[in-house]
């Protein structure tokens, strides 16, 4: 993957030499001959490392140091001296340097330091961008197709075949069937792995902060550019770009993303400096492309380029045979996330489940699967108590409520809540405490509470065995 040093040294030999080392290394160079001359270029161009020498004339190192900072707080600067103290080397350290070498060179350590330099500021890249999509978490269905059926089975043999290539890929499906995460399968399994994964969700940008979201922008280059911002294009350099719902880009967007997988560079807002973009693209969406072409709202020259292999996702209706190892994965999930046992379904709720039509696939089953564990935490979902997927949280709570809270509370209405709440306490740790035989450690981890919680309890309202009522 390419990176740009910048080299800072008021010494032209110095500046030659260590700009012929790292091109010979593949590295971009830019030079700088003095502090005020690197913080203008910078203000310019990106660059992901800077050499710079301490004694300069004009403001010195540690002053040009400090103002880096204020351009590009997480850029890695390498303080190069060949008459320097030990108290300037504390100094630089504390002001934020990443390292310090001092002279005579030895190219050698430089090459060490610069490269572990750029791989700890992509991986802080890379981190904020996870971050940034709410990526990293361990759902197994946010990261698998999961299935056996012969449908899905063909698909996950065709993302293997496709993966290693480095064309284009357009996924197609109807909305929760998975295309994200077999955009992420197809990365995974790629010659591009190592490389950062991108998404670009581009039906939540505003329009008029396309070009900037996609090719960054340098500070100042329009009204609220208060700093350098760093595009998709950049980000994704030397991995993966993908488009989700990539129908929603306007036609201008389309020629200008069509013009970079043609040339592989960008071009920041307010930056003519060309910057590399090799990337991978690949595009999800669940409308017809084909109708959305006839309709020219789709450039013909962007779909054909886009379009060289397609792989369509089923919907959970085609895959129902899925249905008991999906719903199983994600009950497990939510248990985990949630806290608490999983739901369960009974065999008659899998069969009702299964003749549902889900309109909303996956991503439709996991909220309901959501929902039965928020409502049901740990018990078994049969016809009498079932919560009916197409019906809305309301209708499922009132349902849920009437079938499940049937306590009738002794010694007739309370007289206020805290009497209510008390009398509802006791007979439901009455039914169960009865339900384990009087049992403490079992009904304690059923209705999750302390076994020094539940004693308390049960001496706090005089609850006693039936056989001790009797002595």
């Amino acid at each position: 993957m390419t990176a740009r040093i910048m080299i800072v040294d008021d010494e032209q030999p110095i500046r030659d030499s260590l700009q012929g080392l790292f091109e010979d290394e593949d590295y971009l160079v830019v030079s700088a001959a003095s502090g005020e001359e690197a913080i203008a270029r910078l203000r310019k161009q990106s660059v992901d490392c800077v050499l710079l020498d301490i004694w300069m004339p004009g403001i010195d190192g540690l002053e040009t140091l400090s103002r880096i900072q204020q351009v590009d707080a997480s850029l890695p600067v390498i303080m190069m001296s060949g008459h320097a103290t030990i108290d300037t080397a504390v100094r630089a350290t504390r002001l934020g340097a990443f390292d310090f070498v001092e002279k005579p060179l030895s190219f050698d350590r430089l090459l060490i330091l610069s490269r572990n330099a750029i791989q700890k500021r992509r991986l802080e890249q890379e981190n904020s961008d996870l971050k940034l999509q709410g990526k990293g978490n361990g759902h197994q269905s946010r990261r698998q197709l999961i299935g056996k059926s012969a449908a899905i089975t063909e698909v996950k043999a065709l993302i293997k075949r496709v993966a290693l290539s480095d064309t284009p890929v357009l996924i197609l499906g109807e909305h929760g069937t998975g295309k994200a995460v077999a955009a992420s399968l197809l990365h995974e399994a790629s010659k591009r792995k190592d490389g950062p994964f991108i998404e670009v969700n581009t039906a939540s940008v505003v329009a008029n902060r396309m070009d900037s979201e996609l090719f960054g922008h340098e500070k100042g280059a329009f009204a609220g550019a208060l700093h350098s911002q760093r595009g998709r294009f950049e980000a994704a350099h030397g991995g993966t770009l993908f488009f989700d719902e990539v129908a929603e880009l306007s036609l201008s967007a389309q020629a200008k993303i069509l013009r970079v997988m043609q040339d592989r560079v960008v071009q920041r807002l307010g930056n003519p400096t060309p910057m590399p973009a090799n990337v991978r693209l690949l595009a999800a969406s669940s409308r017809d492309l084909e109708q959305i072409l006839k309709d020219e709202q789709l450039r013909e020259d962007f779909y054909y380029r886009l379009n060289v292999v397609s792989i369509r996702i089923p919907s959970l209706r085609e895959r129902i045979e899925d249905m008991p190892l999906l719903v199983e994965t994600l009950a497990t999930e939510q248990a985990n996330e949630l806290g608490g046992k999983s739901v369960r379904f009974s065999s008659a709720v899998l069969s009702e489940l299964m003749a549902y039509h889900w309109p909303g696939n996956v991503r439709e089953l996991r909220n309901y699967i959501e929902r039965c564990h928020i409502l049901m935490p740990g018990e078994e979902m049969t016809r009498e108590n079932m919560l009916p997927p197409d019906q809305s949280i309301a209708q499922i709570s009132h349902k849920a409520a009437s079938a499940r809270i049937s306590v009738v509370l002794p010694g007739g209405d309370a007289d206020n809540f805290h009497e209510a709440r008390e009398l509802f306490e006791r007979t439901f740790l009455l039914q169960k405490l009865e339900k384990h035989d009087w049992n403490i450690s079992r009904t304690a981890t059923d209705i999750g509470m302390e076994r020094s919680q539940l004693h308390r309890k049960i001496k706090s309202f005089g609850l006693m065995p039936p056989e001790k009522e009797q002595l």
